[in-house]
């Protein structure tokens, strides 16, 4: 028997195994009884829904788990990346970065053509039926458009450079490709702010008042450096509140969610920035950073050291060894 067969196959069953009992126990962990602590501070009807909303979600969850264990077994046990490979050789083309910008092209198409059943569903059925869905058919189309848009700008020249390297520097491709990565990870938040979130939604400068003011004080009494506070479109999609900051060095912009300046108070929300303020004293943000350059390299290099092994290549029935 093949070891990266037994490997592979079993560490998706005990990812799948482990996934369902932590959402079995999060389903059984939830009670409707509102915790004694909170009885004169929050309303017992709506802590009833939020738990109600909680189990329906994990029950939700599951299903799509399983769905999605159960389509990349048959994708593996019945060779159907193979299928695809020789599909896409089938069409002509000589060079290795051009399949395989096809190969995953066509992947990732047909996988969000299968989750979007589970998509819709949450948004038109689960948020609708709690009262939270604000989105059309219309919005959701065009935010599909949009993040089509941008894998063909962003993601189809990150992965043809990657394949490339990979097809032309032997040994040594994992470094480059680690390093064209590493490059786009450090970029990622100023594109962020000023290209990809604007995409989506509209950002609106809060106007001069008790809030602006209060967050303006809190930031220079605890050395938060802010260039925008913005209020963004968020209930176009949801009635859920939300806020967050974004951008590095001195180019840090906070987003509040139009919902949450309609629903809260100043000090309230001013107690939710404080939170996402914590992120950056903590340097969430620079350690995410700097763990996913650390991980993507230690993946590229392992790449490097596998990509050429026959015996891995056969666990996916694959006729031709390639990037």
């Amino acid at each position: 028997m093949n070891f990266y067969f037994i490997f592979i196959i079993s560490a998706l069953i005990v990812e799948f195994i482990l996934a369902r009992i932590t959402g079995y126990l999060n389903i059984t962990s939830l009670s409707p009884e509102l915790p004694k602590e909170f009885k004169n501070s929050y309303d017992e009807s709506k802590y009833q829904n939020s738990q109600h909303y909680a189990r329906t979600n994990e029950k939700f969850d599951i299903v799509s788990g399983t769905f999605d264990f159960l389509f990349i077994m048959c994708v593996i046990l019945f060779g159907l990346f193979n299928v695809l490979d020789v599909f896409v050789r089938s069409i002509g083309f000589q060079s290795e970065t051009i399949n395989g910008l096809l190969f995953f092209g066509i992947f990732m198409i047909f996988q969000d053509i299968i989750s979007t059943p589970f998509s819709l569903y949450r948004h038109f059925v689960i948020e609708e039926r709690f009262g939270f869905n604000k989105m059309t058919i219309k919005t959701f189309i065009i935010d599909k458009i949009k993040g089509l848009f941008l894998m063909i700008l962003i993601g189809i020249p990150l992965l043809g450079i990657i394949l490339y390297f990979f097809e032309s520097f032997g040994d040594i491709a994992w470094f480059y490709a680690w390093a064209i990565v590493s490059a786009f990870i450090l970029v990622l938040q100023p594109l962020f702010t000023t290209f990809i979130a604007p995409l989506f939604n509209t950002f609106t400068p809060l106007e001069e008042g008790e809030l602006k003011d209060s967050i303006n004080s809190y930031s220079k009494k605890v050395q938060f450096p802010i260039s925008r506070i913005d209020i963004m479109d968020g209930s176009k999609r949801s009635s859920h509140s939300n806020a967050y900051f974004s951008g590095i060095g001195k180019r840090k912009r906070i987003a509040l969610y139009d919902t949450l300046v309609e629903k809260q108070s100043a000090q309230e929300i001013l107690a939710i920035v404080a939170h996402e303020v914590g992120h950056y004293k903590k340097r969430h943000i620079q350690k995410g950073i700097v763990l996913s350059i650390i991980s993507s390299g230690f993946m590229f290099f392992m790449l490097s050291v596998f990509m050429k092994n026959p015996q891995l290549f056969d666990v996916f029935s694959m006729e031709k060894l390639s990037v």
